[in-house]
C-alpha cells in the first residue's frame, strides 16, 4: 500500500520561481489523472490562503489537500509547532490531515493537532505501518521524497530504484516530491515522477491517499478491536443495559407501524438490535465488520449476516424499509458518506433510526479503538447530518451514567427523557424518514478492509503474552499480573534481538 504526496511550499523556503511551481502542480494533477491515481497535496497554510485557484485545481481534479503549516519558516523550532497548526485550522476546515516542515515535530504538535480536530499526521518514521500515535490521531510513515535530488546525494534514476526496493520490502509507506525541487529541472523530473507511478500501477500496488490509509487504519484496528475482545461479550454485557432496552423498545415501535419491513442493520454487531423483530420483520441484513460478531447471529431464514460496513453495505440500493445504526457514525472518519449508504440502500419513506454518542463535559477516555477514535455529537451535530436524509426528531436516553438499580429509578430515566431538564443525556436517539435520494458524490469509492492486513503492533506480544502466563501458572506460583504488566511496559519492541 503506497500514498504518493506533494508538498506545495513554492518560494517560501527556497529559490524557486512561484509561478513554475503553480505549472508544476498542473503537471502533477495531469500525470496522475492519467494513471488514475489519488495523491494528497500537503499546502503551506500561507498559499492556501493567498491562491484559492491553486486549490481548487487540485480539489477538481479529486485529490486530497492537507496542510504542510503555515508559514514553512527556514528556521522551523520548536516554539513555532504548535501555534502554526493553530493558524492552518483559522484557514479552512477542509484538510483533515497535516505534515510538519522537515518532519519536525513534538508532543505538543500532536496535542494542538487533535485538539484542532486533525485526524492524521505525516512524517519521516521508520514505522512500517500507520499506527496511532497521540490518541485517535493516526500517524502516517513517509518513506522518502525528492530532496536528494535537490541536494544531489541521488540522481534520477537512483530515486526511482529507491522507490522499487521500497516497494518490495515495505507493507506501506508514502512516497513524495515537492513543487519547488521539480521546477529546477522539471522536465527531467517530471518524467521521474511518472516512471514511479507507472512502477506503482504495473506492481498493483494498492494506491491511496493519507486520509483514505488513516480511515482504513481505523476502521480495520475497529473491526480487529471487535474481533479480539468484544465479540464473546458482547451480546452478554450490552443486552442487560438501559439503554439497549430503550433503543430496542424505540425500534420495535418504528418497526410496528410497517408492514413486514425489509430491515437493515449496519454496524449491527451481533444483531442485539434488529434479532428480535424477526417474528414481524419480512428480513433483517445484519451487517458488519467483525467476523466473531456476525458469527454469533447465527443462521436464520428471517435474519442474515451480512459481511460489510456501515458505509459500503453491499446491499441493494432503494430495498431497505427501516434502517437501523448503532454505535458507529462516532468512529467514521467520513459520516457523511454514512449518511449516503443510508439514502442509497432505503427506499424513499423508509425509517431510519440512528444511535449516537453525545458530547457531555467529561467524555469516555480510553486506549481502545471505540474510545481512542470516537466523537460525540452536540445535538446541532446531529440535526445537520441528519438533515441530508431527510426529517426526523431527536431523544435523548440515559441522562444519568450509572444503570438504574431498581424499576423506580428506570421510570424516572424514562421521565427524564420527557422533561431533561436541561441535562445533556448519554445517548442521542435521531429517528426520521428517508426524503432525499441518493446521488452518487465525486469522491472515490471507500477502500475494503480485505484490501490490505494491517499487523498491529498488539500482536508483537500476543504470543510473549500466552508464553510467559502459562510458565507463571505452571512453575512461578508468585508470577502476577502486575508482575507482566511491569515487565511488558520494561520490554520495549527496540529490544528484540538483545541477549
Amino acid at each position: 500500500m503506497v500514498t504518493f504526496y506533494h508538498d506545495i511550499e513554492q518560494n517560501i523556503d527556497s529559490k524557486a520561481n512561484p509561478r513554475e511551481c503553480r505549472k508544476i502542480v498542473k503537471e502533477f494533477l495531469k500525470l496522475e489523472k492519467k494513471y488514475g491515481i489519488a495523491v494528497t497535496y500537503n499546502v503551506v497554510g500561507k498559499i492556501f490562503q493567498e491562491q484559492p485557484d491553486l486549490i481548487e485545481w487540485i480539489l477538481q481534479e479529486g485529490q486530497e489537500v492537507a496542510f504542510h503549516s503555515y508559514n514553512h519558516q527556514s528556521d522551523w523550532q520548536p516554539k513555532y509547532y504548535s501555534d502554526e497548526v493553530d493558524l492552518c485550522s483559522r484557514v479552512s476546515s477542509l484538510p483533515r490531515g497535516y505534515r510538519s516542515p522537515q518532519s519536525q515535530w513534538n508532543q505538543d504538535t500532536l496535542k494542538t493537532l487533535w485538539r484542532k480536530g486533525f485526524l492524521w499526521n505525516a512524517e519521516n518514521d521508520k514505522h512500517k505501518e500507520p499506527y496511532f500515535i497521540y490518541k485517535g490521531l493516526v500517524r502516517l510513515p513517509i518513506a522518502a521524497d525528492d530532496w536528494p535530488l535537490q541536494t544531489g546525494t541521488m540522481n534520477v534514476d537512483e530515486w526511482v530504484q529507491q522507490f522499487s526496493k521500497l516497494l518490495k520490502r515495505r507493507p506501506y509507506f508514502a512516497f513524495g516530491s515537492h513543487d519547488c525541487v521539480t521546477s529546477f529541472a522539471s522536465r527531467e523530473r517530471l518524467e521521474a515522477w511518472e516512471r514511479v507511478l507507472r512502477i506503482a500501477v504495473e506492481n498493483e500496488a494498492l494506491l491511496g491517499t493519507f486520509s483514505e490509509a488513516a480511515d482504513l487504519f481505523r476502521r480495520a484496528a475497529l473491526a480487529r478491536y471487535y474481533d479480539n475482545t468484544a465479540a464473546k461479550n458482547w451480546d452478554r454485557f450490552n443486552k442487560t443495559l438501559y439503554r439497549t432496552k430503550r433503543f430496542q423498545e424505540l425500534i420495535r415501535v418504528e418497526a410496528e407501524k410497517l408492514n413486514q419491513p425489509i430491515v437493515a442493520d449496519l454496524g449491527s454487531g451481533g444483531g442485539l438490535l434488529s434479532r428480535h423483530l424477526k417474528d414481524i420483520a419480512g428480513k433483517t441484513y445484519c451487517v458488519g465488520n467483525a467476523s466473531d460478531m456476525l458469527e454469533g447471529i447465527g443462521s436464520d431464514s428471517c435474519v442474515q449476516a451480512c459481511p460489510g460496513e456501515a458505509i459500503d453495505s453491499n446491499l441493494p440500493d432503494n430495498s431497505i424499509d427501516l434502517v437501523i445504526c448503532a454505535h458507529t457514525i462516532e468512529h467514521l472518519f467520513w459520516p457523511d458518506r454514512l449518511a449516503d449508504e443510508i439514502k442509497r440502500i432505503g427506499k424513499i419513506g423508509a425509517t431510519y433510526f440512528v444511535t449516537v454518542s453525545a458530547l457531555r463535559d467529561t467524555p469516555p477516555s480510553g486506549e481502545a479503538p471505540p474510545s481512542r477514535i470516537g466523537h460525540y455529537f452536540t445535538p446541532d451535530e446531529v440535526q445537520r447530518w441528519a438533515s441530508q436524509i431527510g426529517p426526523g426528531h431527536l431523544i435523548g436516553i440515559q441522562y444519568e451514567e450509572p444503570e438504574p438499580d431498581s424499576p423506580e429509578t428506570e421510570q424516572r430515566y424514562r421521565a427524564m427523557e420527557k422533561n431533561p431538564s436541561g441535562c445533556v443525556p448519554m445517548h442521542w436517539v435521531y429517528i426520521g424518514t428517508i426524503q432525499k435520494e441518493f446521488t452518487a458524490k465525486n469522491h472515490r469509492e471507500t477502500i475494503p478492509l480485505s484490501a490490505f492486513d494491517f499487523r498491529f503492533p498488539s500482536q508483537r506480544y500476543d504470543h510473549l503474552k500466552t508464553y510467559l502466563e502459562n510458565v507463571g501458572r505452571r512453575l512461578f506460583k508468585a508470577f502476577s499480573p502486575d508482575d507482566f504488566a511491569l515487565f511488558h511496559r520494561i520490554w520495549q519492541p527496540k529490544t528484540v534481538g538483545r541477549n
